[in-house]
């Protein structure tokens, strides 16, 4: 069976291991590989847009949110929203007073804004969202169509965690090809997107007062 569905991983995953008594297990080794990838992989098809309003100051992430790509007001020709920690917003004198949001952080599954927004605004939010997870009706995702390995390699590494008597070597194997996998894809969309031109970051974030940021 082709290696580009959930009914065909799930199949070549028992073929690979040569059991026909794993069903429900099968689709828990995906289930795991999906959450190690999400939490590996910093990829451009996992960029997503959004329209995001502000106007209190904790708001909800969204679904499937892993990490920030960028975040601006849509007022004022795009003012960037600066990130910083939650101790640092705690630190700052902007923490406490109200008005246009200028920094934000990220505690448990809000955003935390501040200086705390006195109205409304609209916010362009780029981020990391995690692939959906495969299942019977979500029978495919970008990372089955163009790297099936990942989901291979990685299905047949969290099994052997669940089958006794895998040859060791050929689980070393399976994880140095999982791992492997992941690894180069980073590099490749990373070399993709910024040409291999060296990254610089700069701030100008003045965290004992949020009045300064510009």
């Amino acid at each position: 069976m082709a290696l580009n569905t959930y009914s065909g991983l799930q199949a070549s995953v028992a073929n690979f291991l040569a059991r026909t008594d794993l069903g429900t297990e099968i689709i828990d080794f995906i289930a795991l590989t999906e959450a190690e990838f999400n939490r590996e992989l910093r990829i451009r098809p996992m960029e997503t847009t959004i329209s995001f309003t502000i106007d209190s100051e904790t708001e909800t992430l969204p679904t499937g949110f892993l990490g920030v790509r960028s975040f601006f007001l849509n007022s004022n020709g795009k003012q960037v929203l600066t990130f910083i920690t939650p101790y640092q917003q705690h630190q700052t004198q902007g923490s406490s007073t109200t008005g246009l949001p200028k920094a934000y952080s990220i505690e448990g599954s809000n955003f935390r804004f501040s200086p705390i927004p006195s109205g409304t605004s609209t916010a362009t939010l780029t981020y990391y969202k995690a692939f959906d997870a495969l299942s019977n009706t979500n029978t495919s995702n970008y990372i089955l169509l163009n790297h099936p390995n990942v989901y291979l390699y990685g299905a047949l590494y969290h099994a052997s965690n669940f089958i006794r008597g895998i040859d060791p070597n050929i689980v070393a194997q399976w994880k140095e090809q999982f791992v492997n996998s992941i690894n180069l894809i980073n590099a490749h969309d990373e070399k993709e997107s910024y040409n291999a031109t060296p990254l610089v970051q700069r701030t100008d974030i003045n965290h004992n007062n949020l009045d300064n940021v510009n």
